[in-house]
């Protein structure tokens, strides 16, 4: 096999024009690997802890490991595949930059609000979210 594909498009802006894809490398196909199964493992790990999470503020803490790495390894991942498959393309690494960046300030905001939210209720966070009651304090 050459690795090479050859796409004529269909409509649109490109149509008539030829595009080539190339297969990606044992190297790019690795590290994409990598990267994907990091992302997505902590996508997972950061779920099951949110689950397992005793109260509420401290399921809103869980959200940053997801949203803070494992969502970037994702776009890392995607990044690389592209630069393996179409060659480097600036668009693509600045909307991977933009990406990136953007998902690091919406988490950071919106754990801000949600603690926020989650103190200007009024409710007990300490309180165990299965519903159980909480020790009793010695008097």
């Amino acid at each position: 096999m050459s690795g090479v594909t050859t796409l004529l498009a269909a409509g649109g802006e490109a149509a008539g024009q030829v595009k080539e894809f190339h297969d990606p490398n044992w190297f790019a196909a690795v590290l994409i690997g990598v990267l994907a199964v990091c992302g997505s493992v902590m996508v997972l790990g950061s779920a099951v802890a949110m689950y397992l999470a005793p109260d509420a503020l401290s399921q809103i803490n869980m959200v940053g490991p997801a949203v803070g790495v494992g969502l970037p390894l994702l776009v890392a991942a995607n990044l690389v595949y592209s630069w393996s498959t179409e060659g480097f393309i600036l668009a693509e690494f600045v909307k991977a930059i933009v990406a990136i960046v953007a998902l690091l300030v919406v988490a950071a905001m919106g754990s801000f609000i949600m603690g926020r939210a989650l103190h200007a209720t009024h409710w007990d966070h300490t309180v165990p979210l299965s519903g159980g009651e909480r020790a009793k304090e010695p008097r």
